[in-house]
């Protein structure tokens, strides 16, 4: 089969779900272009081949420390751009199935043109239901004519895609619930996954205490504020004084966790913007526990994906989110591989700690749950399974 894989931004430099997804398509034997913007000026123009992929860059402005009108501009920027690209550099391909993710919705006019000129499935991974999360957060209102365009965007993408795969079954239940029009006949389970490595050896510490290790992005749907101010009264306990926690990432909020260190001084907390592979995974080797994070004011159901990489290195997983989400159910009922705490409960917060530090003896055997379950439910494998089936005769 012939896929077209369309992204915002992508790297074969970055460990990613889609990185995974793109390889293993690729490894059995089918024919993977991608087309992608890109900040990296040297990148060259037109198709390039990268292993067993063809790739056509969209070279976009940098965005790093760009404000919301800019980043704004340029979402709106690569719907054209990438409809430019695939004309000039594609224009003689045909392919079977189209692939793309949200974010951005604004690649609807794109994905409509797809289907005409390759008469081609189209395969929407939902990862983010926007404007919603926007509107959860307090980014955006519901009454101005933003949220209205968007929205407009939003249910256009849904309608040029033949197939929606969500992240979980409450994803599915959301998505049909605020959008009854759509056909649950075209709406079905497609998790987050990634190509399941060997499991290197433990190197975790013995000593007392426990260390929670929290990476990826830092922005608002991280509730970091919330996680600061935790951090803050567990340093105020004295059993839980050998609890620290290190954060390593990037984000709208790093300044706010650079404000936090700078005016606490905290002895159990340790920020890294970014560090090399190596030293990242190092880190979390060493960690007692993965955090995820959500914010409480989340009415869409997330599924950070980050939850994988501490499935895949067994590290067990404290869960701090919204009610929304069926993480809850995942971490202490389906994978029993950690804990769950619902987020902005500050009292919550610190007793989970607590809980986690008695049972401490018990977090190896939850790391171990985590993996297996990982490895029998989130390989990606089973996503390409799902691709090769979606093919739709026209």
């Amino acid at each position: 089969m012939r896929f077209l894989f369309l992204f915002q931004t992508f790297s074969f430099e970055r460990s990613t779900i889609y990185l995974d997804l793109i390889n293993e398509t690729a490894d059995r034997g089918h024919d993977v272009t991608v087309i992608a913007g890109t900040e990296d000026r040297s990148r060259p123009d037109g198709k390039v081949r990268v292993g067993k992929v063809e790739v056509v860059y969209l070279k976009l402005p940098n965005q790093f420390g760009a404000g919301k009108i800019k980043k704004g501009l340029i979402q709106l920027a690569i719907g054209p751009l990438m409809n430019a690209r695939i004309s000039k550099e594609l224009k003689n391909d045909r392919f079977d199935v189209t692939v793309y993710p949200t974010p951005p919705i604004t690649l609807a006019p794109v994905i409509e043109k797809c289907k005409k000129r390759f008469n081609c499935t189209n395969y929407l991974m939902l990862k983010d239901i926007f404007p919603q999360n926007a509107v959860d957060l307090g980014m955006m209102g519901k009454d101005g004519r933003t949220y209205r365009y968007f929205k407009k965007l939003e249910k256009r993408l849904y309608k040029a895609s033949d197939r929606i795969g969500c992240m979980s079954e409450a994803n599915i239940r959301y998505l049909l619930k605020h959008e009854p029009w759509i056909d649950p006949k075209k709406v079905e389970l497609f998790p987050n996954t990634v190509k399941i490595l060997e499991l290197s050896e433990k190197k975790r510490k013995k000593e007392e205490g426990l260390t929670l290790f929290f990476g990826g992005n830092m922005g608002k749907p991280q509730a970091v504020e919330f996680l600061l101010e935790g951090i803050k009264r567990a340093s105020e306990i004295n059993e839980l004084k050998k609890v620290s926690f290190v954060f390593i990432g990037d984000g709208s909020e790093s300044g706010l966790i650079e404000e936090f260190i700078e005016s606490e001084k905290p002895d159990n907390l340790t920020y890294e913007h970014s560090l090399p592979r190596a030293m990242y995974e190092e880190k979390l080797e060493n960690a007692d526990a993965g955090i995820i994070s959500l914010s409480e004011r989340f009415t869409i159901p997330n599924f950070p994906s980050r939850i994988l990489s501490y499935m895949q290195t067994a590290t067990p997983v404290l869960a701090l989110t919204d009610e929304n989400t069926d993480i809850r159910e995942l971490v202490t009922e389906q994978a029993h591989c950690g804990f769950w705490s619902r987020s902005g409960d500050i009292d919550g917060f610190i007793q989970t700690l607590t809980d986690m530090l008695k049972a401490k003896d018990e977090l190896e055997e939850l790391g171990r749950n985590g993996r297996k379950y990982l490895e029998e439910n989130f390989d990606v494998s089973g996503s390409v399974d799902i691709l090769e089936r979606v093919r739709i005769k026209r």
